[in-house]
């Protein structure tokens, strides 16, 4: 575990002359090309040459930076360097497992929030074989409508676009990382949790499938490209290299052995092409451009993961898929969606089979550029009306924006990704919600359910800095409201609801970020969070003058940190130290004190002595955070809720964290207090017995990860942490304030544990009433896991249920085996089971040896699933349905196809995801 970090000086360089503003791009309305993104390499670009200059280098100087300095300069907790300038909007997000992907020129670094500053991850976008997509004559080379491809031939290798899948489809469990470069090649990469190295693998190349697919599907896109909007439909498996083509220029001379410079020509990648072959493949200069234009693929967007979920009558079986979809908006206007599905088995070893992607439907969206595009869940629940198969799926929305102007929103029926039909149409046009203006769409923020209104509303940015406001009704006779605002002077790069639609965050390249709140007849700014703790300081400074646009902004999972991106003006750097170093700047806000009310800003609600007011919109607004973090659909991540508490703790004191915690664990009905002054305490609660029982498992797990975190951290050493807090004999070594918490920590523990034993052992005894006994050793849960949950149960008898206590002793009815002590792994010594947690071995020098947190078994040698929260280690992973669990008592009434379900690689006691256990030196998730 790693240490305490050293603390960062904070350094203030002298004020320095503001550059002069850029000037806001210049888009041509004839040409549909001119779309903002290829304009910004002027702004954003990395430069190869040295800028003379007459900057004059100035010392720096360390300071104590006071409340009126702080806001001179960017209200940062935390802040970091990078080496490369960013080019594209929208070019940092923020992942389901807490990471920060930042795209800047050829490079994406990923960043870990809680070690901003620490190890990092890299995607280098690498120049592989450009795409081929057919030949012309040689007297069609200097047609007019091949002059733009002609001149756009930069083969730099820049990412243009990049998003995170949901949470659970890498081979870990963790995200996918999809990747769309310059040259229109999209991949997807995953961590390298088994490479030991920096570098993110590559494990699939979307490029190539669609390829395939258009060369197989013949005039198809010729079709759609003149007109018809009817959108295509495929299912195609992968490609071979066979099919790997490259766009390659060959000469007409009959002795040419290979591909060298001057008709286009499409062929496989180092074949040669005879005279002939070039003759018949010849296509027409308007086909060539249109087929270039639909594989040219500018941006990409994951959608919300969604269940389906289907029971037949005929076969009596239901089957679970977890799915993401995967949309690339090309140049020609159409969109292709793609189908990942979930792994069935996820694994810490190397993974040797590529992630499930097929395409399912390809619409013709727009008649240009499609040049961003976002997801959404519609939230509205679907039944199939055939009597032979019931299915509940779910309808989702996307929203899509173009170079033209105009913006469309889709829904998309769930249920059609299943059991696939071809000509059928998964997804159909709701509503054309902006016409075309001819103002590329940059940044597009979609939400559902706006302020339970049930209405979606979507926020357009666009290139000449306007924002767009439409509220939009799923009733087709309905008026949408529509409000435009000329927020910003130069384009805007991000764009994002948060807090359930009250406000809405936008950055621009004219260097504002602003803060806002839809009245009923305008826009409306509010005051930005301000930090004001000089505890929590810990970036290093850069004058705001030398910063000179955003680039993209993102919020975490709780919508209490705001993550940005800059770009640095490198004249205005020390030429020597700093400008070939520092090309951008990656910053973190806390936004948890985020104010609706427009009457005064928090800086100066702090100074007139509305200090308690600051402190009442992070309480609401955390309460608003772990009330969203309960849904079980959503993947746990609590390092923005816990850092947030920290944060508190140094401006308000600790008393008054525990004094919000209490009031939280009060509400959810799990303590409860006797005493009639008032004053109520962690030592003089009591825990409400049925409050814990009828809580579902995600509560308690949220609960206990949280005190865990911020009342229970003992040491470092991940073997002993847990073992002190589940077996401690005795209580005079810990602190009076702390007793309390750890009491009703332990409460907790032992419901989800109780919880585990009681699924497990109704599993085994559901397989034998089925007749299936054969399945139960080794499939499910073996006889040693048995056995070491029986000696749980016998150890702690007093505390178990009474259904748990019946089960226990039907078990041990059906084996009639003595126990049989476990053996060391490493001496062959007995281990007795004395804990949970770890074993210790009878031999002449005991060792002392992990056991599964889900099984209670000792871990075998090998690769093992890691908590960071809690420090547990797991060889086997639980079942989802543990999860979902809604209260003890729904598990009394399971079936075996219920129980026979998927398993999660999360931790059973704290909820979140599992993973290798890296040294310090490399990046790993902080959930918590």
């Amino acid at each position: 575990m790693a240490g305490k970090r050293p603390k960062l000086e904070v350094v203030r360089r002298r004020r320095v002359s503001r550059p002069q503003e850029h000037p806001a791009p210049d888009f041509n309305e004839d040409d549909e090309s001119a779309l903002l993104c290829e304009n910004l390499p002027e702004y954003g670009a990395e430069e190869d040459e040295d800028v003379p200059g007459k900057v004059e280098t100035n010392e720096q100087e360390e300071v104590d930076l006071n409340s009126e300095q702080r806001q001179e300069s960017s209200f940062t907790v935390l802040s970091t360097t990078l080496v490369s300038s960013p080019i594209y909007p929208n070019s940092v997000k923020w992942s389901d497992d807490n990471l920060i992907g930042i795209a800047t020129s050829q490079l994406i670094t990923i960043l870990n929030p809680a070690l901003i500053d620490g190890p990092r991850g890299f995607v280098t976008a690498s120049s592989g074989p450009p795409l081929v997509v057919g030949t012309v004559q040689q007297e069609d080379v200097d047609d007019s409508c091949l002059l733009p491809i002609r001149l756009s031939k930069d083969l730099r290798p820049v990412v243009r676009s990049m998003d995170w899948s949901p949470q659970g489809l890498a081979p870990n469990g963790g995200c996918l990382l999809a990747v769309c470069t310059r040259d229109h090649r999209v991949k997807l990469y995953r961590a390298p949790h088994s490479e030991y190295q920096c570098e993110w693998i590559q494990v699939y190349d979307v490029s190539e499938l669609l390829n395939g697919y258009h060369l197989k599907s013949g005039p198809r896109w010729k079709e759609t490209q003149e007109g018809d909007s009817s959108p295509g439909f495929a299912v195609v498996g992968d490609t071979g290299t066979g099919n790997e083509l490259a766009l390659v220029r060959v000469e007409n001379q009959s002795n040419c052995e290979g591909p060298t410079s001057k008709d286009l020509a499409m062929v496989p990648f180092g074949s040669s092409v005879s005279a002939d072959t070039r003759l018949k493949s010849a296509m027409d200069p308007k086909d060539f451009l249109a087929l270039t234009n639909v594989l040219s693929y500018v941006s990409v967007g994951w959608s919300p993961a969604f269940r389906l979920e289907s029971f037949s009558n005929q076969s009596l079986k239901k089957t679970n898929l977890i799915v993401a979809l995967l949309a690339l908006g090309a140049k020609s206007g159409e969109i292709s969606i793609l189908k990942c599905t979930q792994p069935v088995n996820y694994s810490l070893e190397k993974a040797t089979s590529s992630p499930d992607v097929s395409l399912v439907t390809i619409i013709k969206a727009h008649e240009s550029w499609v040049s961003t595009l976002t997801w959404c869940k519609s939230g509205k629940t679907l039944k199939s009306e055939t009597d032979s198969d019931t299915s509940k799926c779910e309808e989702i929305l996307l929203a899509t924006g173009s170079t033209d102007g105009s913006v469309k929103l889709w829904v998309g029926d769930v249920g059609n990704f299943t059991d696939v039909v071809a000509n059928s149409d998964p997804f159909i046009l709701l509503r054309k919600i902006v016409p075309e203006d001819h103002s590329p769409v940059t940044s597009i923020a979609l939400i559902n359910g706006f302020r339970l209104s049930g209405c979606i509303q979507v926020a357009i940015g666009k290139g000449s800095g306007s924002i767009t406001v439409i509220e939009v009704s799923r009733e087709e006779d309905a008026e949408k409201e529509v409000k435009k605002w000329d927020a910003h002077s130069h384009a805007v790069t991000g764009l994002i609801w948060a807090f359930n639609g009250h406000c809405l965050y936008s950055c621009s390249q004219d260097n504002n970020l602003y803060v806002w709140k839809c009245d009923e007849e305008n826009l409306v700014t509010l005051p930005f969070p301000h930090d004001s703790s000089d505890k929590s300081k810990r970036s290093v400074f850069l004058a705001d003058s030398v910063l000179d646009g955003y680039y993209g902004l993102c919020l975490s999972k709780g919508s209490l940190a705001l993550a940005t991106l800059r770009g640095v003006s490198a004249e205005l750097l020390d030429q020597m130290y700093e400008s070939r170093a520092v090309k951008a700047m990656a910053q973190v806000f806390w936004v948890g004190n985020q104010s609706f009310q427009t009457s005064s800003t928090p800086a100066d609600e702090i100074r007139i002595g509305h200090f308690e007011a600051y402190i009442r919109n992070w309480e609401s607004n955390l309460l608003e955070a772990l009330h969203y973090l309960e849904n079980i659909n959503v993947k746990l991540a609590l390092w923005d809720v816990r850092a947030s508490l920290e944060h508190l703790a140094c401006i308000k004191g600790k008393k008054y964290v525990n004094t919000v915690i209490l009031r939280w664990i009060s509400s959810l009905g799990l303590v409860y207090s006797d005493a009639n002054d008032g004053k109520e305490t962690i030592s003089s609660m009591k825990t409400r017995h049925e409050g814990i029982v009828n809580a579902s498992s995600r509560r308690l797990q949220i609960v206990f990860a949280i005190l865990k975190g911020l009342f229970l951290t003992e040491g470092h050493d991940p073997l002993t942490i847990m073992d002190k807090l589940s077996f401690r004999k005795s209580y005079e070594t810990f602190e009076t304030f702390d007793y309390g918490w750890r009491s009703f920590a332990l409460d907790i523990e032992h419901e989800l544990r109780e919880r585990l034993v009681h699924l497990s052992i109704s599993l085994v005894l559901l397989v034998f009433k089925d007749g299936n006994a054969s399945t139960v050793d080794g499939k499910y849960v073996d006889y040693s896991a048995l056995m070491c949950m029986l000696q749980w149960i016998t150890i702690n008898s007093s505390k178990v249920s009474k259904q748990v206590l019946c089960d226990a002793h039907s078990l041990a009815q059906i084996f009639r085996r003595g126990v049989e002590l476990e053996s060391c792994t490493i001496c062959a010594a007995k281990v007795s089971f004395m804990s949970t947690e770890m074993g210790i071995c009878d031999g002449t020098h005991p060792h002392k040896l992990p056991r599964c947190s889900v099984t209670f078994k000792l871990c075998p040698p090998g690769s093992h699933w890691f908590c960071y929260c809690c420090a547990r280690w797991a060889s086997k992973q639980t079942p989802r349905i543990f999860f979902t669990c809604s209260s003890r008592h729904s598990l009394n009434n399971l079936d075996s196809s219920e129980l026979i379900q998927d398993v999660e690689p999360a931790c059973p006691y704290c909820g979140i995801l599992m993973q290798r256990y890296f040294p310090d030196s490399f990046l790993r998730l902080s959930l918590v």
